[in-house]
């Protein structure tokens, strides 16, 4: 078995059918991959629409679970891959047609780790044709993880852009942190840390769904919260790995803790103006600020770069890092 793509599921009957088609009409023999589908609970019509595939191909499974949560339903697909790579998608997004062969054979000529390729972010469903023609001149040199660090300030996170060598998970004993969302953040930065032979592809392959819950004005406030709460508990790790680098004798090391730093740095940023969006109490904003700056998170020092670079993003972040102001301001908000 050369790959499993890995689909946690929750609540997608508008969509899941969508990503099965996309999956079930690409470049590989069935023989070749497998599709595993784990339902996480879900109340609508999702599981049974699955089933049927289930029922007509032989390369697709169907498991379930009662709402664990999307970290802990990955650890669980990661258990039951049997291919010698691994991709994850969400059961709301999409392949282009007839890529994955094209991506398989390139890591397996090339004994990669690690491969990494475009999103295309869209409203529609159809989007199934590749926009760029298969060309070697998309692909970038072979590198490992810390050199693609060092280069990419701006590095994604999310599962859905890679596949990846399951030996490379499995030998690192690399899982999800099951404490909320986010934790593809630091799945991914654990796997970069370690992965020897990297490529990056330019073809866009994966298509990113905007949906009404793509977006965090869609949300409630309590899922709003649970959201920056999931976020904060990320940091937390994010910062602990880096400081866990600090030690380690690295080349290049200042400029991949710079980047590392940069990306923690964001997610510091939008959290903390999230908190006072959402009125958190002061006692609450104090205790995590108090927690930020245990693990070198806080002040937020790393942020103010490239295109965050404004005066918009520079008053903010003084204000942020202003923390006797800035809880004074909390008091206040929350006052109105």
């Amino acid at each position: 078995m050369k790959l499993s793509v890995l689909i946690p599921m929750y609540n997608a009957e508008a969509f899941v059918n969508n990503c099965l088609i996309s999956l079930m009409n690409q470049d590989l023999s069935s023989a070749d991959y497998e599709i595993i589908v784990m339902d996480d609970g879900s109340t609508d019509n999702c599981f049974k629409i699955v089933n049927e595939y289930v029922k007509v191909h032989n390369n697709i499974f169907l498991y379930s679970e009662n709402n664990a949560g999307s970290d802990s339903t990955r650890n669980k697909l990661l258990k039951l891959a049997k291919g010698e790579y691994v991709y994850f998608i969400d059961a709301d997004d999409y392949l282009a047609y007839n890529s994955l062969g094209l991506i398989l054979e390139y890591l397996q000529i090339h004994n990669l780790d690690f491969i990494g390729f475009d999103t295309l972010k869209t409203n529609h469903l159809t989007h199934f044709l590749l926009e760029k023609e298969y060309s070697e001149k998309l692909f970038s040199a072979v590198h490992n993880g810390l050199e693609y660090i060092r280069d990419n300030r701006n590095l994604r996170h999310e599962v859905w852009w890679y596949i990846v060598k399951r030996s490379l998970i499995d030998d690192n004993n690399i899982a999800f942190d099951e404490n909320g969302n986010n934790a593809d953040v630091i799945f991914t930065i654990k796997l970069l840390l370690k992965a020897n032979r990297l490529v990056y592809c330019s073809l866009p392959i994966h298509r990113y769904v905007q949906t009404k819950g793509s977006v965090m004005r869609g949300y409630s406030s309590e899922k709003k919260r649970k959201l920056i709460d999931s976020m904060f508990n990320m940091i937390i790790s994010y910062s602990e790995l880096i400081n866990s680098i600090q030690a380690e004798i690295l080349e290049d090391k200042e400029i991949i803790l710079e980047n590392l730093k940069f990306r923690r740095d964001v997610f510091t940023f939008f959290n903390i103006i999230n908190m006072l969006r959402l009125k958190y109490r002061k006692e609450i904003f104090q205790k995590r600020i108090n927690q930020l700056d245990e693990v070198n998170a806080y002040p937020v020092n790393n942020f103010l770069n490239n295109h965050y670079k404004t005066l918009k993003y520079s008053v903010l972040n003084k204000i942020i890092n202003n923390k006797p102001f800035l809880l004074n301001l909390v008091k206040i908000r929350n006052t109105f």
